[in-house]
């Protein structure tokens, strides 16, 4: 009974030992892509003077629901006193235990998106009991190489549509993602923002979820976006409901629908050329007048005028004249008499005149 307690006691006496000798220090792998053969970087320092006989436990943690993704236990490894430096070829053949189908589907691959805490146990190699000897954690951020990249519409456009079309790349490689899907979020940014602020600060008035695609449309249901704001937009990419990479934020806004512009019920347009070189007169039988002018001016106001046979003044409308063809159609009012020749004139920037000819048949 004697011996009996002795040796228990030297037992206890060894393990204490050992536990008061032995430290492990992991190297936390850098936030990016992470391969499960990092997790493995890691040393045990012993400062026992006998051999000790220890194993190796890894518990990977997902952060956000505090649940096991996996364990695994390393064979037997032989600890003399000293540093030993351990790789994932050390401690080969590794028993591991999943307990989500991300990781399962692993085998020496890649860790899925994520935000982790890797634990590491090192314990006695007893046949009936294992004892713990040292313990440390480390956390494990997996995020991808790039974020997703918008596309459409451009940063700071100026778009006609106030029912956008957005579209964007996705965040790479896509093969860290089990469960890849996207939010969509746009914002109103005020005057006194920033754009990333306004996405942070603002409540959004477009926030999709759970998006599968990489395009997505404004639906025609929804309010309609103002013309006289600047619009903010993002694209977060998510595994599963985990947050693993957001865009940049970009904006636009909308611009003011042109007006309808009337075309003359022949269809028809006068083209006005330089000088007097019109080779003849247009009848008008509608009181709806199209013009064709080519200007090679950058955009510019000018006055359209509406001369009579005399040479005098009607009518003067003014117009924005824009660098290339300009189709204009003007509604001929009480002030143009029947079978009277009108002349249309324009000048350009460089005071040079463009005429057209015109009489009203009713």
């Amino acid at each position: 009974m004697y011996r009996r307690s002795l040796s228990v006691m030297l037992l206890v006496l060894l393990f204490a030992s050992a536990k008061a000798q032995l430290s492990v220090s992991v190297q936390e792998p850098p936030a990016g892509i992470v391969q499960k053969k990092q997790l493995w970087n890691l040393a045990l320092v012993y400062s026992g003077n006998d051999p000790v006989s220890v194993m190796i436990g890894l518990t990977l943690v997902d952060i956000t629901g505090n649940q096991p993704v996996l364990t695994a236990y390393t064979r037997p490894l032989t600890l003399t006193k000293g540093v030993k430096q351990i790789k994932a070829s050390d401690i080969e053949p590794v028993d591991y235990q999943y307990f989500s189908p991300a990781f399962g589907r692993l085998g020496d691959a890649l860790l899925p998106i994520g935000n982790f805490q890797a634990c590491y146990t090192v314990y006695t190699n007893g046949k009936i009991e294992r004892q713990v000897l040292s313990e440390n954690c480390i956390p494990v951020e997996v995020q991808p190489l790039s974020p997703p990249q918008l596309t459409m519409p451009t940063d700071s456009a100026a778009i006609q549509q106030p029912w956008p079309q957005f579209s964007w790349l996705p965040p790479a490689p896509v093969t860290l993602f089990n469960d890849l899907n996207y939010d969509l979020l746009v914002t109103e940014v005020r005057g006194d923002q920033t754009a990333g602020a306004a996405i942070q600060e603002n409540m959004p008035v477009y926030n999709m979820r759970r998006l599968t695609t990489l395009v997505n449309n404004y639906p025609s249901s929804a309010k309609r976006l103002d013309t006289g704001k600047v619009y903010a937009w993002r694209v977060i990419a998510k595994n599963g409901e985990t947050n693993a990479a957001q865009s940049e934020v970009w904006t636009f806004r909308v611009l003011p629908e042109k007006p309808e512009r009337p075309t003359p019920f022949s269809g028809s347009y006068i083209e006005v050329k330089p000088g007097n070189d019109h080779a003849s007169t247009v009848i008008v039988s509608d009181n709806m007048l199209g013009i064709r002018y080519y200007s090679y001016d950058s955009n510019h106001e000018s006055e359209i005028r509406f001369l009579d046979e005399k040479g005098e003044v009607v009518k003067e409308i003014k117009r924005t004249i824009e660098y290339g063809n300009n189709l204009m159609v003007f509604k001929l009012d009480n002030a143009f008499k029947k079978d009277v020749t009108y002349f249309i004139d324009i000048t350009d920037v460089q005071m040079s005149h463009y005429r057209a000819s015109f009489r009203v048949s009713n």
